[in-house]
């Protein structure tokens, strides 16, 4: 064999892919059985049963502060300022200094925080990344609502308890997606 011919069947095992999809036999049953994933379903039936428990376990803002991945945190903050722009509010988390240490989402909510923060939430039961990141919107979809009573006519020097997913990957502001939240009497 010359070398062309052996460069070009190596050129063609390397860029040969396969035409054909492998998936479990009893995977498009089960599909055609239960039909298209429901998101929003989803979020509504593991919602106050599963993920509101989960966060009101949580670790105290202190403990969990220290974790590289997306954890569930509880704590108080006193709002230092709302940014309606951005749709955040900074807190000043207890012990009270004045100074901020998270955002918490008072909006629009994007991203897997939340998701990735309850333990019994994993890829593996999705059939696909598609439905994995659609649960993550919907979880989102909850968060806000169960945020906006909450936060209607929320001013600086307000006090929030609150308890949800604390997210690092934003940038330096740690950030909070609420699950539980009420206001608290202001303290000093």
């Amino acid at each position: 064999m010359t070398r062309g011919a052996v460069l070009a069947a190596a050129c063609a095992l390397v860029s040969c892919r396969a035409p054909w999809t492998v998936r479990p036999i009893d995977a498009d049953a089960a599909e055609a059985k239960a039909g298209p994933f429901d998101a929003a379903a989803y979020a509504a039936s593991i919602w106050e049963s599963k993920v509101v428990p989960a966060a009101a376990h949580a670790a105290g803002f202190a403990e969990a502060r220290s974790a590289a991945r997306p954890v569930l945190v509880k704590g108080s903050g006193r709002v230092l300022r709302i940014d309606s722009a951005r749709q955040r509010i900074l807190l000043d988390i207890a012990p009270y200094d004045g100074k901020p240490d998270a955002e918490l989402a008072a909006g629009r909510i994007r991203g897997t925080a939340l998701r990735d923060a309850l333990p019994f939430i994993q890829f593996s039961q999705f059939v696909n990344q598609v439905d994995f990141a659609h649960a993550a919107n919907a979880l989102n979809d909850r968060a806000e609502a169960a945020a906006a009573a909450a936060l209607a006519g929320v001013a600086p020097g307000s006090v929030l308890a609150f308890s949800g997913a604390l997210d690092f990957s934003g940038g330096a502001m740690p950030e909070i997606v609420p699950v539980i939240l009420a206001r608290e009497a202001a303290r000093p």
